[in-house]
């Protein structure tokens, strides 16, 4: 995981609120603004999971794996945040409003949240580089 962030500094210009001159440094700031809200939307997934886990009375290793987790994408959604130049009170009221819409609609059905985040989520613990392939490509297609 430190990799990612430590390897997002070498490679991805260091202001990259700066005025932008070539598609690649407006792709590597597409990457990072999209993986920032995808570890955002990892750590709502993980805190409500936990939650849900804890009042279902599930297993205690289960529900420690899912707060390791959530406390992997929170430090990395916070890191992310930084290189873009997000205060720490803007990243704290937009992870709040997430983690309250997750809330929401995992105790309506939060099967559905684990069909459509789970393996998304694990890949993005896992397996950063693939994430980032996914948006890079993406980014490549958007942005002329």
């Amino acid at each position: 995981m430190k990799k990612l962030f430590l390897l997002s500094l070498l490679i991805f210009p260091l202001n990259l609120l700066a005025v932008e001159k070539t598609k690649e440094e407006k792709v590597a700031k597409y990457i990072i603004e999209n993986i920032q809200k995808d570890y955002v939307t990892c750590y709502s997934f993980y805190k409500v999971g936990a939650e849900s886990f804890k009042e279902a009375g599930m297993e205690r290793q289960i529900i420690e794996g899912l707060e390791k987790s959530a406390d992997v994408t929170l430090k990395f959604n916070y890191d992310l945040g930084e290189v873009l130049g997000l205060k720490p009170e803007t990243m704290a009221r937009i992870t709040r409003e997430e983690v309250k819409k997750f809330t929401k609609i995992g105790k309506k059905d939060f099967s559905s949240l684990a069909k459509k985040y789970g393996l998304l989520c694990k890949n993005l613990v896992e397996n950063q580089k693939q994430r980032i392939n996914y948006w890079e490509k993406k980014g490549n297609k958007k942005i002329k």
